[in-house]
């Protein structure tokens, strides 16, 4: 962790750590650096007062997105940089509940099996994608990441390959639509987060922040 993320997080922990209950977005598109971000977040809070919410099993599967054009790209298939590819209501749903008490049991995925969370827990970190396109007002701060394209792409061939078994051929071709999707639909929501961040290439910059 570089001393631009150190500082982050520490900025961050402490304004969870006002013996409130909190909820916290952290999105941004593939690749950006947001799940580690928030991985690193929960340590630094401890386990034991953390929900981490990940949005990802909220992505609708690829073989129904099929089923979808975009106008603007009809060769290409709808990517998540897109509201439609996500099950926002099922999401908002259950962030609802365990704001309002409610215990959930996450959706199942392959690289990470479902578990309890549990409402009682005063901190929720949703993070993932999905997360862009929920009414803002669910969350108390926001922060959104993003990367050049060649960064992405970089990652995405690194963690595809080794923890989602995709091929890189596979990454590759499809890189292009992804970021032409990117920034004509997702990039618009940086401006609507309270902290943005830029980790392209080895940085760790902070473009806006409320602190």
């Amino acid at each position: 962790m570089n001393q631009g993320e150190r500082s982050l997080v520490e900025v961050v922990k402490n304004y969870l750590l006002d013996g409130k209950k909190h909820t916290l977005a952290i999105y941004g598109h593939g690749a950006s650096g947001k799940s580690t971000f928030a991985k690193r977040l929960v340590e630094s809070l401890g386990r034991e007062r953390v929900n981490l919410l990940a949005a990802d099993p909220y992505i609708i599967d690829g073989e129904y997105r099929d089923l979808l054009t975009v106008r603007e790209f009809p060769e290409q298939k709808v990517t998540a940089c897109l509201p439609v590819a996500h099950e926002l209501k099922s999401l908002k749903r259950d962030i609802r509940a365990l704001q309002s008490g409610c215990d959930i049991v996450t959706i199942d995925q392959p690289w990470a099996p479902s578990q309890r969370l549990s409402a009682e827990k005063s901190i929720l970190i949703v993070e993932g994608m999905s997360v862009a396109f929920l009414p803002k007002e669910l969350f108390d701060l926001s922060i959104c990441f993003y990367t050049d394209a060649a960064t992405e792409l970089e990652r995405r061939l690194s963690r595809d390959v080794a923890v989602r078994n995709r091929q890189p051929e596979w990454i590759e071709r499809t890189h292009q639509a992804r970021r032409e999707q990117y920034e004509r639909y997702y990039r618009p929501y940086h401006d609507l987060a309270d902290i943005l961040i830029c980790q392209s290439g080895n940085t760790f910059k902070v473009k806006k922040s409320l602190f």
